[in-house]
């Protein structure tokens, strides 16, 4: 029997974790004093539950807690930012698995795009800076520019810069203090996220999609989207074989799952990012729609050494779509029919918020009123799909200024 802690911010519903977890280990779970009630409904017996109130601040001090009191055989990070946390904690206590150097590669973006720059994969022109005058600099040598943070996620305090007026609020000692950030030429290309999981340095499984709009824009108050490549697709394999070589390379022998980004236009692939944990959206229901299996369930069998089963590998072509918050209070939302998910092959549907709820404009790239997903048999159907469905929201969604 094998004992894991799980660091687990989230409430249960956001992962499914109790769904994925085997009758055979113990499972410790680190959780958010304020989603306890999320996590007492159909408690596994196998499993303990540790709460922490203000689980950013908190979260060291409580795992090392934990740790001092029973030998445990893996810890786990779900999210973004307890990846180099559980990756220091695994080095103090003895524990093994991902690397703190290892994690940094994945935390870290100018870590990650020097590292994948020395393993010769291309990169865009990058610079980490630390002033008003380096960004000057950087802005006057390539004059269309993304300024984003370390150790940021989800593209939350990422700018694209393209005027001289665009770089006036960043001219303020208040904004750089300490601060060390990374600017980068902006890549006028096609952006892909590429999803999948390594066992024990084998690719179990590697799912291509394009992305619909530029993720940035849902700031803009465009939705974010994604649909997954034909399988037949001549782009499929060069983006597959491109992720499986750069994902080996960079944790060799591993056992993760990884969300990576890139510029693609059709021949040439240039890096854009790359995280050591499940891709967020709706992409987890879209992997588990085509597996038959959530991804996090994959990941803690092969963590425990248990023996993987075998995953289909023929299914539909899936995407996924969040409609950006807009300012004003919410007045009307969707009502989804039968009707309509059978018109859109929806398979996935969730509501964000609710009526009379005040929004602000979307923050980050997962900032949103409305998410679902749908199937078809191509590329092109599932993006009619999706497009059809997003008019339907948007239609439906209706704002008080």
């Amino acid at each position: 029997m094998a004992k894991l802690l799980i660091l687990h911010p989230y409430r249960e519903t956001y992962t499914d974790i109790y769904s994925c977890l085997s009758k055979n280990h113990h499972y410790t779970l680190l959780i958010d004093d304020s989603k306890v009630e999320s996590f007492e409904t159909n408690k596994p017996t196998n499993v303990t539950l540790v709460t922490t109130q203000h689980y950013p601040e908190k979260r060291k001090e409580t795992s090392q807690g934990i740790l001092q009191q029973s030998h445990f055989d893996a810890i786990v990070a779900l999210d973004e930012f307890d990846m180099v946390l559980a990756a220091e904690l695994r080095e103090q206590f003895h524990i093994k698995g991902q690397s703190v150097s290892q994690a940094k590669t994945f935390r870290d973006k100018d870590k990650m795009t020097q590292k994948v720059s020395e393993l010769g994969f291309k990169i865009p022109h990058s610079w980490k800076i630390s002033s008003y005058a380096e960004l000057k600099n950087f802005f006057k040598q390539h004059g269309d520019i993304i300024l984003k943070p370390l150790d940021g996620a989800g593209s939350v305090d990422t700018f694209h810069l393209k005027s001289d007026n665009d770089l006036s609020p960043f001219d303020s000692d208040n904004f750089w203090g300490d601060k060390t950030v990374l600017v980068q030429e902006y890549i006028y290309s096609d952006v892909y996220h590429i999803d999948g999981f390594v066992s024990h340095g084998n690719i179990i499984y590697c799912e291509p999609s394009q992305y619909i709009f530029n993720p940035l824009l849902i700031k803009e108050g465009i939705s974010a989207a994604g649909v997954s490549l034909d399988h037949t697709s001549k782009h499929f394999k060069k983006l597959v074989d491109y992720a499986s070589e750069l994902s080996k390379k960079l944790y060799p022998d591993g056992t993760f799952l990884f969300h990576l980004e890139v510029f693609y236009d059709g021949h040439e692939i240039i890096f854009l990012e790359i995280a050591s944990r499940i891709g967020g959206a709706r992409i987890r229901q879209n992997l588990q729609y085509k597996l038959t299996y959530n991804p996090l369930e994959l990941l803690l069998t092969a963590i425990c050494n248990d023996t993987l089963t075998i995953l289909p590998t023929v299914f539909p072509v899936t995407g996924w779509l969040l409609t950006a918050k807009k300012e004003g209070v919410i007045q009307q939302l969707p009502e989804l029919t039968e009707t309509i998910k059978e018109q859109y092959s929806i398979f996935d549907y969730i509501t964000y918020t609710q009526i009379g709820k005040q929004l602000h404009s979307a923050f980050h790239s997962a900032d949103a009123v409305v998410g679902f997903s749908c199937h078809g048999s191509t590329f092109r159907e599932t993006k009619n799909n999706l497009l059809g469905a997003e008019t339907w929201v948007l239609e439906n969604t209706r704002y008080k200024k």
